[in-house]
């Protein structure tokens, strides 16, 4: 059986939902959960965030949890943000028991702060 993913859902929601992008939130200490939804995903071994700049940004996983062969659940929780507007964005790596890999782009936001990173109220902060 070929593991294919038909959908990643931020929960609650992302700014990115819907568009095949994975919206991590950049805030340190706060984390973006995910619902991964396809077929095959138990032969997942390993999600990993691959960042465009990788000195950028701290961050820890929770394992891909299945609740079935179909659906499932993991996290990333930025713990350093180092205070930094630079693109972290990258991509979102899920490795399967053959050898191979699913890829899908990442963009990373934040919740509205204030100048000069303030972008526009209710937008938020977009760093890549």
């Amino acid at each position: 059986m070929t593991t294919t993913i038909t959908r990643i859902t931020a929960l609650p929601t992302s700014p990115f939902q819907g568009a095949g992008i994975v919206g991590i939130v950049i805030t340190s200490g706060v984390p973006s959960y995910f619902k991964l939804e396809g077929v095959g995903l138990d032969k997942i071994t390993s999600v990993n965030w691959y960042p465009k700049n990788p000195a950028s940004v701290q961050f820890e996983t929770r394992r891909l949890i299945l609740v079935d062969s179909t659906t499932g659940t993991f996290m990333i929780k930025v713990t350093n943000n180092m205070l930094s507007v630079i693109d972290r964005g990258g991509r979102l790596s899920f490795a399967i028991d053959n050898g191979d890999t699913i890829t899908f782009p990442v963009e990373t936001y934040g919740p509205v702060t204030y100048q000069p990173l303030w972008t526009s109220p209710y937008e938020g902060l977009n760093t890549g």
